[in-house]
């Protein structure tokens, strides 16, 4: 199964670009510099952002039309979930993982934009980590759907990631894009967090 994940994994270098160039740091990087920081070859990386010159959403390094972006970076199909469990006090159990992880949609929301209720704690862990993680989080609740949903992701999911009241999450612009994956009051959270970081 690890085998069939890592390889669905490194289909999605793509949004290493994505990540790069909404970065809310204000670098002004050269596509060489993107494609360096996203470990994939320049060759593939200048196909990939000469078209999105051509559209018109970046030119340079610089994004021109982050809606669009977002837009196109949400509409891919992502590895996603891999296990749920209903755990009665997850931040104690979180704060108690000797373990990398990266918080992303309600709760990391939650404490960047203070706009959604936290009712689910999804986060990232590393491929490697996967199984410790279920054998942790069974042990701390139940199996099954719940409050709190394990997510893997290619490692450099974990890029621009922030700590925020020693909670670490995934950068503005991950958390962005998972919130629109998630659909309903996360799109209006996901809007909210795009004009004030990048209208």
């Amino acid at each position: 199964m690890n085998d069939e994940i890592s390889k669905s994994l490194r289909g999605i270098k793509v949004e290493r670009l994505y990540r790069i160039l909404l970065s809310t740091q204000k670098n002004k990087l050269t596509w060489y510099r993107i494609a360096k920081l996203g470990d994939v070859s320049y060759g593939w990386a200048h196909r990939i952002l000469k078209n999105l010159q051509e559209k018109g959403i970046i030119e340079g390094g610089t994004v021109r039309k982050p809606h669009e972006l977002f837009e196109i970076w949400s509409g891919r199909h992502t590895p996603g979930l891999y296990r749920e469990y209903h755990i009665q006090m997850p931040k104690k159990v979180l704060e108690n993982a000797n373990m990398k992880y990266a918080l992303t949609t309600y709760f990391a929301e939650q404490l960047m934009g203070n706009y959604l209720f936290p009712r689910k704690f999804d986060l990232y862990v590393l491929l490697e980590d996967a199984h410790d993680w279920h054998i942790y989080m069974a042990e701390n609740g139940y199996v099954g759907k719940g409050n709190v949903r394990i997510i893997l992701g290619d490692e450099h999911v974990f890029w621009d990631g922030k700590t925020i009241e020693n909670w670490p999450t995934v950068s503005i612009q991950q958390l962005i894009v998972d919130l629109l994956r998630e659909g309903a009051e996360c799109n209006e959270a996901a809007e909210i967090l795009i004009s004030r970081y990048y209208e």
